[in-house]
């Protein structure tokens, strides 16, 4: 629709534009309609056949040459917009929790626009700050335990130090025994470690030490499923060895041959064969129990000495969970690798921070809500513009002038502009800069030329369509005369006077209704013409 409007405008531009060349090419026809209506103006003059020969006669206009001022102007359509109209994008994937602003409201830069929620990044946070504290860990390991317990007695200078609560001594207090902790609040699901193993071979072997489940809940993934008709939320019937529970669909894809069930509750033992039925009765599928936010408990080297907790125990971030036993030799001896990978696990949790704080997202500039383009509750991924902002910024108008117009066009030259919903309206501007590539339509060129708005109406909208007249020419105190009472001669133009004398003048700035004369008249000089009778 947009296209079709902005091509009719540019149409209508260009028959504006040829109607004023007509006007030019028809000179000759018009001087010969002139001369016919000098005739019957002396005929009338000199008493000539009454009524008939008004019948035959055009009529005859009379003007005087007079002073005034004259522009000679290039059309040319468009709309006006926000000068400055910012977009806010989503920087994470996330879902719409909360939107605060509707379209039209107002902000100020720093208002929060809406609020983005993500589960799996907190998760992702928290382990990620316990994998910066295993690597710091790392770092403080590459020394022997010796060297490590000197530093926590005694500082660069080598006096001892003090516990700044009680003031007594900190000798004795370090031992070789280190600890492992929860990375996050959860329940114990497996623990793969017993007294006595290597805790970094077992990791190794495992990919943790233990498991916790994060959220309280587990999961069943289907698949091959045929012939149901199944609806996200959904409730089913899960059944297997100590498991017999309701679960929700969560998950349907790939035309609904592949599901995903899920469970409230992690009580139940991990990695549990199931069967899930409909509320009916009816067969679904059957799959493997599993944690839904599982977290692994990470080691990195020394002997277990004893465990301190058990499969099913509820534990708090940070809750020790095993002990460790450190050897007298260094753990890791390649310094620099140890710190390669601490600034890893650094930059990771800054930039996982980065992200939460992204699930924030606040007005960059004053002005009034442009659109809203998402709904809360809605999933969003990075790159996704959430709303957009007209800022307290002005107006900013691109006019499209046709190509055989736009030579006449220069920066600096003033335009008049005609809002099309308010006739009352008197905008002005100046040309500020033209595209140097036009733009086809349905063999129609036009070039974009910006105009820089001069003035200001507190009504008009972003959107609004505009005309504009480019004055691409234009003189003061220019003596006058209507462009019909010109007329073609042997050398150039020519008018008639009201004694009949025909007489050559000089021409300057031609518009469709008046031209400027140079020589051959003076002011109070009477011109005639003739206009035909209809």
């Amino acid at each position: 629709m947009e296209e079709k409007q902005t091509a009719d405008k540019t149409r209508l531009a260009l028959r504006r534009r040829q109607a004023g060349r007509w006007v030019l090419r028809a000179a000759g026809t018009v001087a010969v309609l002139s001369v016919l209506g000098i005739a019957g103006y002396r005929m009338f003059f000199s008493g000539a056949s009454g009524e008939q020969a008004q019948e035959r006669q055009p009529a005859a206009n009379t003007a005087l040459a007079a002073y005034g001022t004259i522009e000679k102007t290039v059309f040319g359509s468009g709309e006006i917009m926000p000068a400055s109209q910012p977009a806010v994008y989503s920087d994470v994937d996330a879902r719409v929790a909360e939107s605060y602003y509707e379209l039209g409201d107002t902000v100020k830069a720093g208002d929060i626009l809406m609020l983005l929620e993500n589960e799996e990044l907190e998760t992702q946070i928290e382990q990620l700050e316990y994998d910066l504290q295993l690597a710091q860990e790392e770092v403080t390991a590459t020394q022997t335990h010796e060297q490590y317990v000197y530093r926590q007695l005694y500082d660069d200078e080598g006096d001892p130090r003090f516990d700044v609560n009680t003031g007594e001594p900190l000798m004795g207090k370090y031992s070789n025994e280190i600890t492992i902790r929860a990375p996050a609040s959860g329940r114990v699901m497996a623990i793969y470690i017993e007294a006595g193993d290597d805790s970094l071979a077992v990791y190794r072997d495992k990919g943790a030490v233990m498991v916790l489940s994060t959220d309280g809940r587990m999961k069943v993934n289907l698949s091959g499923l045929e012939g149901q008709s199944l609806e996200l939320g959904d409730t089913v019937r899960v059944l297997g060895d100590g498991v017999d529970t309701e679960g929700t669909l969560i998950s349907l894809t790939r035309r609904g041959t592949e599901a995903t069930v899920q469970v409230i509750g992690d009580e139940y033992e991990m990695d549990t064969p199931v069967t899930v039925y409909t509320e009916a009765g009816d067969f679904l599928g059957e799959g493997i129990l599993e944690i839904n936010k599982p977290m692994a408990v990470s080691s990195y080297g020394g002997t277990v000495k004893g465990i301190t907790v058990e499969v099913g125990d509820q534990v708090s971030r940070y809750d020790v969970l095993a002990r460790i036993v450190w050897d007298e030799i260094p753990l890791y001896l390649d310094n620099a690798s140890v710190l390669n990978e601490y600034n890893k696990a650094r930059v990771e949790l800054e930039n996982a921070v980065a992200d939460r704080a992204a699930l924030t997202i606040v007005a960059p500039c004053d002005g009034l809500i442009a659109s809203v383009d998402v709904e809360e509750g809605s999933d969003v991924t990075a790159g996704t513009q959430l709303l957009s902002i007209v800022e307290d910024a002005g107006m900013t108008l691109t006019l499209s002038v046709d190509e055989l117009d736009i030579l006449s066009v220069e920066p600096g030259q003033e335009v008049h502009l005609s809002v099309d919903a308010l006739p009352d309206a008197q905008l002005t501007g100046v040309v500020q800069k033209i595209a140097p590539l036009g733009n086809t339509d349905t063999s129609v060129t036009t070039y974009d030329v910006y105009i820089e708005l001069t003035s200001e109406d507190e009504r008009i909208k972003g959107g609004m369509n505009v005309s504009g007249e480019i004055v691409v020419d234009s003189a003061q105190d220019a003596l006058l005369i209507p462009t019909d009472a010109l007329q073609k001669g042997e050398e150039g133009y020519c008018v008639t006077l009201a004694d009949g004398q025909i007489r050559d003048v000089e021409t300057g700035i031609m518009t469709d209704g008046q031209v400027q004369i140079l020589s051959g008249l003076t002011a109070g000089e009477t011109v005639v013409y003739s206009i035909p009778m209809a």
